[in-house]
């Protein structure tokens, strides 16, 4: 397509003239325009050639200088800001994310590894700041350790309420994301019964199958859910047993630690149940590293 100064519709008139030359005076000003001449050896010609390009390029620029956020973005193409280039030595304008908007593909990429979860965007996302009041030298230790090192163990992460377990978690799981995992997240008591009303609606759930084969699951809140036998064998248990024998890495967070567990998915007092309960421990402990966070 012809730019439309190669027709020369105004060459002839002076009042135009004059001030496309003081429009061009002040763009050779701006620090951007400058940069790009300099970085590509061009003169004040390639202006001249190119004038409404740079001007559109500076308007550009004006909407994007007091920007704070998305919401505020005035644009069309939200998110994006014009990026100069050359190309055949000529002046090609192109697309590009904004500091902003390359936060929204970022962020998007990491939710995209995120195959299961029924927790908010933001808790998925931790980022170090947020766990910045829990985290104590022993304990990064053993986080970077954990994120560095390919390990057949998750963590058990336990302490009381409020602690930030839940948050740590989050952080994990967007670390684990950046590393292009795929990973389930799942607060356990609610994820129980949506899966309960979803057995009652459609007679079957996927989700079950999923939390079996993403490669890293959390399962948040661990002992918080109403235990019944159905949710500890046919789920709990059923999950666990699978990831085991496959080498799939689970992590789990808990108000409890293993006595209490005991006490809690014991239903009954019989040696049958005694086996099942003693079962479902040895597999929960034997997948993950216990992680003490005091409050």
């Amino acid at each position: 397509m012809q730019n439309i100064q190669e027709f020369h519709l105004f060459d002839n008139d002076q009042n135009f003239q004059k001030q496309k030359q003081e429009s061009i005076d002040q763009l050779i000003q701006n620090p951007n325009i400058l940069k790009f001449l300099s970085d590509h050896s061009l003169n004040r010609e390639f202006i001249e050639d190119n004038w409404v390009e740079f001007l559109d390029y500076q308007e550009d620029l004006q909407i994007c200088q007091n920007c704070k956020d998305l919401s505020q973005c005035q644009k069309v193409s939200k998110g994006m800001q014009q990026l100069l280039c050359l190309e055949n030595e000529g002046l090609k304008v192109n697309l590009t994310p904004c500091r902003f908007g390359k936060a929204l593909l970022d962020k998007q990429h990491l939710l995209g590894h995120i195959t299961v979860s029924n927790v908010s965007d933001d808790l998925l996302l931790s980022d170090s700041h947020s766990i910045k009041d829990i985290m104590n030298k022993e304990l990064a230790v053993k986080i970077n350790e954990f994120l560095s090192k390919p390990s057949q163990k998750g963590l058990y992460i336990y302490g009381p309420s409020g602690c930030g377990k839940s948050t740590l978690a989050g952080f994990i799981t967007r670390s684990l994301s950046r590393k292009d995992y795929h990973i389930g997240y799942i607060h356990f008591p609610t994820y129980l019964m949506d899966l309960k009303n979803s057995f009652n609606e459609y007679g079957n759930d996927n989700n079950i199958e999923e939390l079996r084969n993403v490669d890293y699951l959390i399962i948040d809140d661990l002992g918080g859910e109403n235990v019944t036998a159905w949710s500890r064998d046919e789920v709990l248990a059923a999950v666990l047993t699978y990831r085991s024998q496959n080498k799939k890495i689970t992590l789990f967070t808990s108000q409890y630690d293993q006595e209490n567990l005991i006490k809690i998915y014991t239903l009954k007092k019989d040696a049958r149940e005694k086996i099942k309960v003693e079962r479902l421990l040895n597999t929960i402990f034997a997948m993950s590293m216990p992680i003490l966070i005091k409050q």
